[in-house]
């Protein structure tokens, strides 16, 4: 098994990722016209249907219409999933498809990765740049510019189109930028510009002002109907009193039944109810004809059509009877049915607009322009300006004080105060210089700084955490989500089905003159009466309300949060997961800790002999073998090493590093070469087993380990004196360290230094515990370390639960075994239940206490971390810790401070209990508002709510869900001194 130190925290090591059996690819969308909860489910169906779909990696958002899924057949191309979309009534733009790759950046790189590797060196996703070409005539040129790409290093592949004069070029950015491939062109005699593609600010504004002036296009059209229609229907006929000469004109009648009035409204109503109903009718026709579901334009569709061809057979009848008051028809119904109905929806999209503005804001912080700096051959730098678009990985950038970094980098020359607030969320300044990492969008504020450029484009740290932000709106659906989407399922037929009953109620009523003839207008019949309670209940009912109740308090909830540093990756789930965390398992080094360890404790056991540089030598061993490792013991002590080796003057080295093996929570297995005449030196053997050049097999890692491995201390000193020190050093809170030696063939193993490792708690931790624990949160401690120096740090840290000792591999176990504690609680009162059992073979320290099954959070950083983080029901990631740490993550921690943590659970129980009012306030508006409408209380009152008006109140109500959620934007952080 490959392998690790001693402690709860390795990073990094290689990972073997497996391929997939079969060829995967990820399909993202955006679809335009989705409106409510059955939208969303209507599309998700509809997909799911396509061949070779992965049913549960389909999300559709609903506010965004950013839609993504995963499917394995080759032969389900873009045109054919725009083709099945636009069958269902929906406009789609921006289909992409690509090959789903597993190692593709999300393993590869973290959201703060630090550079671990040579800035050449950096390890980036290829690229692809697109370039316009002037001056291309033939095929001829196509094959000059082709293979001029193909040329250059780094290029995978170079496609080259004569009629759009464009290329698409394939590339590792690390190797050849954009401006290599301009100049590469330019060079044989051709135009070239960058094709920058749009971004996802300006798509999104562009979508939602597109959108915004469709509504307003079809607003003010069926305003212009409204107008003529309120003033002929309401005020002429209905206002002016009979014998008015104007009343009188449009009362004349053409032929008898029909009067001018009535033509007139005729001639507005069919153009509204065909042109500017349109939409209204083909989402609902594709939807039942392609889907099989009714969805809120299906409501529309039918109280509209309803009135509009309800009034046609009113005016039929009057005719064919020849009635003298021709006031039978009710066009106007469908005209301020459909007016209303527009105003709502855009006064929705533009409630919902606001939504977005967390992230766009965050989009808007890039920078457009950077200073490159280049270096003539005569030594000379030259500064000019260029776009953000075309840095390249490597540039040296030069950044004056008050201006922006345009690109993540390192610096190289001059110290800066940066302000990393944007970011981060942290409203400290940071000091950096020389070798410190710099973050895009974030403010230079002093002086002068100079950096070499490593992450650029879309690799840099700000555009991974829009797409964070951006993914986690398509992420898994919470519980409360999914119970909406099922409710939305029926919500439209039962409403269809009540309407109808309500119809036919009054209709009896009405029949059997069961009310009084009072109640029923003068202008109306008894059918009329009642259609008008059946078309109210119709477009009264709202799923829009209850289908935006979640997705808007999440895009605006996740937006907050990622002001203040808390990036949530697993958007719904992971929010409501975070609302209900009564459990919280904390790794120790790298997370309470700053993971920073360093030796404050060493003993070297060395002969007599040459005592001196016996111990040079002895330091020059661990140090290598010490340097293999990532893991911050491992560096503490190869620092440590490095320090007293420069200390002594010493630089070279006749040891050879021939072979080393990490094991997770174990330590080092490494096999070195001496080359000196101390070489046969370092472990007692007879003269005549010396050599000049000498082999040893290594072990470095926890004194358990390398004590279960054989090794002892050397003859002469005492085993309890050497056991003493060590329980001394962990009483202090100390990690042990100890390095064992052995010649390679030799029997003879002996333990030849020890050293005591201490990290210094974070300066908050203490208080993050306090404040979690005065939330009703239970906190447990899961470490690697010995149960002596876990429950030192625990004890100051005020932790009561610790379990220590955990190997890797078993602390996903560890926190299963916190999800199966039972928990109990009699009425108010917390009762304490010790556990009867703990986990085999650990050392557990359990103050257990509660009222259910509990929901544990696991917050760690390194990658023995990672099974953990995803066995737990909310895995949490320090944005400092290893890459795949933060891929097993649901919620990644930006800010260096652990009351992100405090912050984010009261975040998420804000977002959550907002969700539960939306849905409250849907429920309850739609309790209520069917019944008014159908005329249950009717009876007692005798006001009816007219059909027109029972549609404005429909896309009020969402238009309040929308504004409801926006609070949200007022959540404060609580800002504590410790």
């Amino acid at each position: 098994m490959p392998p690790a130190k001693s402690d709860d925290n390795n990073t990094p090591i290689v990972v073997n990722v497996l391929p997939l059996s079969n060829e995967q690819y990820k399909a993202s969308l955006v679809i335009l016209g989705i409106t409510c909860a059955s939208c969303v489910s209507i599309i998700e169906k509809t997909i799911k249907s396509l061949p070779s779909v992965v049913a549960d990696s389909v999300s559709v958002n609903l506010l965004t219409g950013d839609t993504r899924f995963i499917f394995t057949s080759s032969t389900l191309t873009s045109s054919v999933i725009r083709d099945t979309v636009e069958s269902i009534g929906y406009d789609v733009e921006s289909v992409t498809v690509s090959q789903s790759e597993l190692k593709h950046k999300s393993l590869a790189t973290s959201v703060f990765s630090k550079v671990s590797k040579p800035k050449d060196e950096v390890d980036l996703a290829p690229v692809t740049t697109r370039l316009a070409i002037t001056g291309m005539t033939c095929a001829s040129c196509v094959k000059v510019v082709q293979d001029t790409l193909e040329k250059l290093p780094g290029v995978l592949t170079a496609t080259v189109n004569l009629l759009l004069n464009e290329a698409s070029i394939e590339h590792e950015s690390n190797l050849t930028g954009p401006r290599d491939l301009i100049d590469a062109v330019e060079n044989v005699g051709y135009e070239v510009k960058l094709v920058v593609a749009q971004s996802n600010r300006n798509l999104m504004q562009e979508r939602a002002m597109k959108q915004t002036q469709l509504l307003k296009k079809r607003f003010f059209l069926s305003l212009v109907a409204a107008i003529p229609t309120f003033v002929i229907s309401m005020i002429i006929m209905m206002w002016l009193p009979d014998g008015n000469p104007i009343k009188e004109k449009f009362g004349t009648q053409i032929v008898p039944g029909l009067d001018v009035a009535t033509v007139i409204m005729f001639v507005i109503a069919t153009p509204v109810q065909f042109y500017l109903g349109a939409p209204f009718y083909a989402k609902a026709y594709k939807s039942i004809r392609y889907a099989h579901v009714a969805n809120m334009e299906t409501l529309v569709a039918i109280g509209t059509s309803v009135s509009y061809f309800g009034s046609i057979v009113s005016v039929i009848i009057a005719i064919s009877e020849k009635r003298g008051n021709s006031q039978v028809s009710f066009f106007e119904t469908s005209v301020f049915l459909i007016t209303f109905i527009w105003l709502g929806k855009l006064m929705e999209a533009m409630a919902k607009g606001k939504t977005f503005e967390s992230i766009t804001k965050l989009m808007e912080l890039q920078p457009e322009k950077a200073t490159l700096v280049e270096t003539q051959e005569n030594g000379e730098e030259t500064e000019k300006e260029i776009d953000c678009d075309l840095i390249q990985v490597n540039d040296i950038l030069k950044v004056n004080a008050g201006a922006k970094f345009p690109c993540d980098g390192v610096i190289i020359r001059g110290v800066a105060t940066i302000d990393e607030s944007m970011l981060t969320g942290e409203p400290i300044p940071v000091v950096k210089s020389a070798e410190d990492q710099v973050f895009s969008a974030t403010l230079n504020l002093n002086s002068t700084t100079w950096i070499q450029a490593t992450h650029v484009g879309t690799d840099t740290t700000l555009a991974r955490i829009i797409t964070l932000i951006q993914e986690a709106q398509a992420s898994k659906k919470a519980p409360i989500e999914v119970l909406a989407d099922k409710i939305s399922q029926y919500f439209v037929p039962v409403v269809i089905l009540i309407a109808t009953i309500d119809f036919l109620i009054w209709l009896i009523l009405g029949a059997t003159n069961a009310f009084p003839k009072e109640w029923i207008p003068e202008s109306q019949g008894y059918p009329v009466f009642a259609l008008f309670f059946g078309i109210s209940v119709l477009v009264i009912a709202c799923p829009c309300a209850m289908g935006l109740a979640s997705p808007t308090a999440i895009m605006v909830g996740t937006g907050v949060a990622a002001k203040f540093g808390i990036l949530i990756k697993g958007g719904g789930e992971a929010i409501q997961m975070a609302s209900r965390v009564n459990t919280i398992a904390f790794d120790k080094t790298g997370t309470l800790t700053h993971g920073r360890p360093a030796v404050v404790n060493c003993r070297l056991f060395i002969n007599d002999r040459d005592k001196v540089q016996q111990r040079k030598l002895l330091l020059h061993i661990i140090g290598l073998v010490e340097t293999a490792s990532n893991h911050p013991l491992a560096l503490a002590v190869s620092e440590m090493t490095a320090r007293k080796l420069d200390e002594a003057g010493e630089t070279d080295s006749d040891v050879v590093l021939d072979e080393v093996t990490e094991l997770p929570g174990k330590g080092l297995q490494a096999t070195v070469r001496v080359t000196s005449s101390l070489s046969s030196t370092l472990v007692p053997r007879k003269p005549s087993e010396r050599a000049q050049t000498t082999k040893y097999n290594i072990c470095i890692g926890s004194y358990e380990w390398v004590k279960s491995v054989g090794f002892c201390y050397p003859p002469g000193l005492s085993e309890e004196d050497t056991a003493d020190q060590i329980q001394e050093w962990r009483e202090q809170g100390h990690s042990i360290v100890v390095a064992g030696a052995t010649v390679v063939g030799s029997s003879d193993r002996l333990i030849v230094a020890q050293f005591g490792i201490a990290d210094t708690i974070r300066p908050d931790a203490a208080h993050t515990v306090s404040r979690l624990k005065g939330m009703g949160i239970e906190i447990w401690m899961i470490t690697g370390d010995h149960p002596t120096a876990a429950n030192t740090v625990a004890q100051k840290l005020g932790i009561d639960n610790v379990i220590a000792q955990v190997t890797p591999e078993n602390k996903a176990e560890k926190v299963k075994w916190l999800q199966r504690r039972v928990r109990i609680v009699e009425s108010l009162k917390t009762v304490e239940k010790k556990t009867t059992r703990e986990p085999e073979g650990d050392h557990v320290f359990d103050k257990t206490t509660g009222n259910e099954r509990p929901v544990v959070a696991m917050i760690g950083d390194g990658i023995n971390d990672s099974p953990a983080l995803a066995q737990a029901d909310l895995g949490i990631s320090i944005a400092s810790g290893t890459d795949i740490a933060i891929e097993s993550a649901s919620v990644i921690l930006a800010r260096s401070t652990l009351m992100s943590l405090v912050t984010m659970i009261q975040l998420s129980r804000a977002i959550i209990k907002r969700i539960r009012i939306n849905f409250m306030w849907a429920f309850l508006y739609n309790t209520i508002a069917i019944p008014v409408a159908a005329g249950v209380f009717f009876p007692m009152d005798k006001k009816s709510l007219p059909p027109e008006l029972a549609g404005l109140t429909m896309v009020c109500s969402s238009v309040s869900v929308v504004l409801s959620s926006l609070l949200l934007r007022r959540f404060k952080e609580k800002r504590y001194q410790y």
